[in-house]
This record gives structure tokens, sequence and C-alpha cells, in this order.
């Protein structure tokens, strides 16, 4: 069921409820905070890890060049501080429907994440443990996993100890 991180919402919400049930099934808590993910988490996961992987290139280059560069800008701007060297310029869109489509979607949740989620050269399975790490909340007390969970953009900084 995880992997249908492209599918509609509705149907994203029926899988959803059916994963709420099943935790509710199950009563252990220690065992479905430790071991299961959500269903929303592991579509996330999948997703920035399917977009990474599309972005740095290792893929089919006709769907590499699917995905727009990174923005350059002669003059800086404040906000601009937050980005990261992986920040890929999404087009203006008209329509709710190209709006939620993977690219534009994958986009979206891939700038808001820190810099400190992408590794220095390309090496998914770090990729994979550092978006666990930063959206379990774990060894990063001041981070709030509110990002993947809701998919809003909320750029704060991510404190390894």
């Amino acid at each position: 069921m995880e992997y249908c991180s492209h599918s509609a919402k509705y149907q994203l919400e029926a899988l959803d409820s059916v994963d709420r049930r099943a935790r509710r099934i199950i009563g252990d808590n220690s065992l479905t905070q430790s071991k299961l993910h959500s269903l929303q988490h592991r579509r996330n996961v999948a997703c920035l890890s399917v977009f990474y992987r599309i972005s740095i290139g290792e893929c089919a280059q006709e769907l590499h060049n699917r995905v727009p560069p990174s923005p350059f800008y002669h003059r800086t701007a404040r906000h601009r501080e937050w980005w990261h060297p992986y920040v890929v310029d999404i087009p203006s869109t008209r329509t709710k429907r190209f709006l939620s489509t993977f690219l534009i979607r994958a986009a979206k949740m891939s700038n808001a994440l820190p810099a400190t989620v992408f590794p220095a050269t390309y090496n998914l399975s770090t990729f994979k443990a550092r978006l666990n790490r930063l959206s379990l909340g774990k060894r990063a007390p001041t981070y709030t996993s509110s990002l993947l969970s809701n998919g809003h953009d909320c750029r704060q900084t991510l404190a390894y100890r």
C-alpha cells in the first residue's frame, strides 16, 4: 500500500483510514511507534527518494530533463539564504491538476527540506536515512516533524547532536 504516492487524495485517505484502524487493532503503542511508520510517512520518503534520484540524474536522461534546474538570481534576498544547492525551480501553474502532479509536488517537498538531509555526493541510502531521521524527529530535538506529515513549507534548521 505504501507505494501509492501518485494516487488521488481520496484514495490515499481510504488507505490511511485502513492504516489507522490496523494500528488501533494492534494496540501495542511501542510496536506501532518504533517499527511501523505510517503510510503517509512511507509515501513521502518514497516520493522524495525517487525525486532525489531524478534530480541528481541517476535515471534516464529524458526524465532528468523534466526537472527544472536550480534558479540563479543575480540579486540576493534573505529568504534565499535558506535554500540548499538542490533547490529546483517550480514553474507557475494555472490548474490544480498540474499542481498535484508528481514532479511539482515532489519539488515543493524537496525544496522545503534543510540542506543537511542531502549528502555531499549521491548516496540514496544516506539520503533516506537522514530523511527518516528528520521526519521522525530522531536526533533533532529542535525540529518539529510537521514538515513531511502535512506538506507545509516550514524551513527550520536541523541541529544534529
